[in-house]
């Protein structure tokens, strides 16, 4: 059973920022496939405010060599955009894996991003993308790299009274550019491991390396120092073994040695042999 709660649907960000700055306890709701569940599992809030409709929320824009995703936008509507399968690729793969059709149906890029979980699989693609949370209250407007926003397992730095409007990335064009993943069921399932990877190259040269993994620690991560050694060095096995070892020895760094790990990281490696391979 849910706790008693009053409930107001939003017409416009403005009325979305009003209550959220009058209303004492607050929670926004957009899909509700996360929100919903720690409800039935006790939280309370004295007042949810349904902002799925504000059209400010909704749609995705091309400006000043950044793309903005509205953060009421649904994972299903995000999987079908154009302009995001060309220009991140990883993030479009991963908004078709999300879940179920019916979560993906309901679910938001906003919720998966405030929510904060290790195993999110929109979180990899957007680290990669040096995705920017713009974050709104009643009487300030702040940008926060995502890689900052969050700051433990289901844990974010927003506060709230603050409103996650939008997010923007960074396309990256010209970079051969995918999502793996991997769950115990192809549907239904929630991400034991995710990669998301975008790669440039020349004439068998590394220009550039983006990576990022999750379901390993306890928030999905870019191996830096790892895309830093690929950066411009030359493709071949050597490098490759190198940089394979540099990820799974950081990931251990972590998270320690847990258990998952016995199967988790040698199909880490296969992930990252093919992914580095091409």
């Amino acid at each position: 059973m849910l706790p008693k709660f009053a409930s107001v649907v939003a017409r416009t960000k403005d009325e979305v920022l009003s209550w959220l700055s009058s209303l004492e306890n607050p929670r926004i709701l957009a899909g509700g496939t996360d929100l919903m569940v720690k409800m039935r599992a006790g939280q309370e809030c004295s007042h949810i405010i349904d902002v799925a409709g504000v059209p400010e929320l909704l749609g995705l824009t091309e400006k000043e060599g950044k793309i903005a995703i509205g953060s009421a936008m649904t994972h299903a509507r995000l999987s079908t955009e154009d302009s995001l399968i060309r220009n991140a690729r990883s993030l479009a793969l991963a908004c078709g894996l999300v879940g179920s059709p019916q979560i993906r149906n309901m679910g938001t890029i906003g919720g998966n991003l405030a929510n904060a979980s290790p195993a999110a699989d929109s979180i990899p693609p957007m680290l990669i993308h040096d995705a920017v949370l713009i974050l709104e209250s009643r009487d300030t407007q702040r940008k926060v790299p995502l890689e900052e926003a969050i700051v433990a397992p289901y844990m974010t730095s927003m506060d709230r009274k603050e409103l996650l409007s939008s997010v923007e990335i960074t396309p990256l064009r010209g970079y051969r550019e995918g999502y793996r993943r991997v769950a115990k069921r192809a549907t239904w399932a929630i991400s034991r491991l995710g990669v998301a990877f975008a790669i440039r190259e020349e004439e068998g040269r590394f220009l550039d390396v983006k990576l990022a993994i999750g379901s390993c620690t306890p928030m999905p991560f870019r191996p830096k120092k790892v895309e830093d050694i690929l950066r411009g060095a030359v493709r071949n096995e050597t490098i490759i073994s190198e940089a394979i070892r540099m990820a799974l020895e950081e990931i251990k760094f972590i998270s320690g040695i847990r258990p998952s790990f016995a199967y988790k990281l040698p199909v880490l490696k296969g992930i990252l042999e093919e992914v580095l391979r091409g």
